[in-house]
């Protein structure tokens, strides 16, 4: 049976309908040049904030579920000093007793990814920096080490052309669109078209390169 790290994780599995919901969302949208009605308009910005929720979902349960993971197989001298920094908090009887250092590990990385029922929330926004931190604590160095520039969408300026500045931008976007309840201008069915590319390529590279970055944390 293969190892859990040699497979794609459930997290990124569970992209490919939602995928296709842009997809289907764009469908609606003519082709070609011109000036979008203002109901293409309004699947453009449909199309975005969905495109940035698939991102920042797959992230917090990719997180949840290396952790999940790799807690069960680590040795304890092999831990990650970002969670031993966490875990230090605690007490011995909460670490070695009840409820145990590996179950409060992913206990930890599931409230900073997603929160708990007691009013404490999880991740604000996916932007790059935050993504980074979240899979730091589940054994992650660098989560966009292996994202091809190609994939970055090409209507963005020259001084956003890497990675982190393309998450970023997104997010931006998305919050530009859910907070002032308007659509820029300037989008088009093109430019969503780039997003939902980047964020598809952009999750196969993190996926396979997380699973490579915790397997070097195991025995």
């Amino acid at each position: 049976m293969a190892h859990w790290t040699d497979c794609p994780t459930a997290a990124h599995r569970s992209i490919g309908d939602a995928v296709g919901v842009v997809d289907n969302l764009l469908s609606f949208a003519k082709g070609g040049k011109g000036k979008p009605s203002e109901k293409e308009r309004a699947l453009f910005a449909a199309a975005v904030v969905f495109t940035y929720g698939i991102w920042e979902n797959f992230v917090e349960q990719l997180a949840i579920e290396l952790a999940t993971h790799l807690g069960k197989e680590i040795a304890p001298e092999r831990v990650p000093d970002q969670i031993r920094k966490l875990l230090e908090k605690r007490s011995a009887w909460e670490l070695t007793v009840s409820p145990g250092w590996r179950t409060l590990w992913t206990d930890q990385v599931r409230l900073q990814a997603v929160g708990d029922d007691e009013d404490r929330f999880g991740m604000n926004t996916a932007k790059a920096g935050q993504v980074k931190n979240l899979l730091a604590l589940a054994g992650v160095d660098d989560p966009y080490q292996t994202i091809k520039p190609t994939t970055i969408p090409g209507h963005l300026p020259a001084n956003e052309r890497t990675v982190v500045d393309a998450i970023n931008a997104l997010v931006e976007l998305r919050g530009e669109i859910v907070h002032t309840g308007k659509v820029p201008d300037t989008l088009r069915k093109s430019h969503v078209r780039a997003w939902r590319r980047f964020i598809e390529k952009t999750i196969d590279s993190i996926d396979a390169s997380s699973r490579t970055q915790c397997k070097k944390h195991l025995p």
